[in-house]
């Protein structure tokens, strides 16, 4: 809670907590990419055959912010660009071409790297693809399925440093060292990884002993005495059981866990539980820029 001007006693500051809303108001409508418009035109249409490009990646990231912070329709964000880019001298691209450049546009988690260490958590969550209610599923037997989203969050900042979009039928377990290398590629120094018993499985804890990095989880009660190919389990559950399940979780920050539990909360509060694209691509790009324009908002200091 400190990020929004809260101290232990969970007293918020105003002031602070009011500066950083209003902050996240000026990034999200900040216009300094248009002195780089032409110049990002230029590089795109350079040695391209056909027709040239009309609109920049600049300006199609600027659209899928608006899109994703304000969810308007792209008939109505076509309207209301009309009022912002006639002010600036920026051509207005229609509502199909708005709804095809940003549709196959695909997005990162866009947090910057820096050399601070970072202590992350790993946890996914259900999105919906439909806003069908219960009573359709059950009365015509109508199924749609929905999808996953496995994250990867800085427990201090909320920030989600990586993630992926599979389905339902996906586990939890097979993502997460990859959510850890597109971290730490992105830049990122990860020091520690706090995750659920989902994750308590043995490639995992090899493969995080590998990368030097902390790995805490909820290790089962009833763990095998034998270390079976994966000794750094043996020896954590072999601590816990020594030193007792409380005083492990605050040695090693285990209680920090529910950090992603609260960024995820704070996602699904933004952006809703559900996606309205059609095809798996798209709904993995809308994933995406919600995720970026989060970060976006959560990055916002005073």
């Amino acid at each position: 809670m400190a990020e929004m001007g809260c101290t232990n006693g969970y007293n918020r500051n105003w002031d602070v907590y009011n500066a950083r809303l209003v902050e996240r108001g000026s990034r999200l409508l900040d216009l300094s990419w248009v002195s780089d418009h032409f110049n990002d035109l230029d590089l795109m249409n350079r040695r391209k055959n056909g027709h040239p490009f009309r609109y920049g990646k600049l300006l199609i990231s600027y659209v899928c912010r608006l899109k994703a912070s304000t969810g308007m329709p792209y008939r109505m964000l076509e309207g209301a660009l009309k009022i912002i880019f006639g002010a600036i001298g920026v051509n207005v691209p229609s509502y199909p071409t708005l709804w095809r450049r940003c549709s196959s546009m695909e997005a990162s988690a866009g947090v910057p790297a820096d050399a601070r260490e970072r202590i992350a958590a790993v946890d996914s969550t259900g999105i919906k693809v439909t806003v069908r209610g219960q009573w359709m599923r059950e009365k015509w037997k109508v199924h749609k399925g929905w999808l996953k989203l496995h994250v990867l969050t800085d427990v201090h900042s909320n920030e989600i440093l990586s993630f992926t979009v599979t389905d339902e039928r996906s586990g939890d377990g097979k993502h997460m060292l990859p959510l850890v290398d597109d971290a730490v590629a992105s830049g990122h120094r990860l020091v520690k990884v706090l995750a659920d018993g989902a994750y308590d499985v043995k490639f995992i804890w090899n493969g995080m002993k590998e990368r030097d990095i902390e790995f805490v989880t909820n290790i089962r009660k009833n763990v095998s005495e034998n270390s079976r190919g994966c000794l750094i389990r043996r020896m954590c559950a072999d601590e816990r059981a020594f030193i007792g399940d409380e005083e492990w979780k605050e040695r090693h920050g285990y209680r920090m866990r529910w950090k992603v539990e609260s960024a995820i909360s704070d996602y699904k509060r933004m952006f809703g539980e559900s996606v309205s694209s059609k095809t798996f691509g798209n709904m993995v790009n809308e994933i995406g820029h919600n995720i970026e324009c989060f970060n976006l908002m959560k990055g916002a200091e005073v």
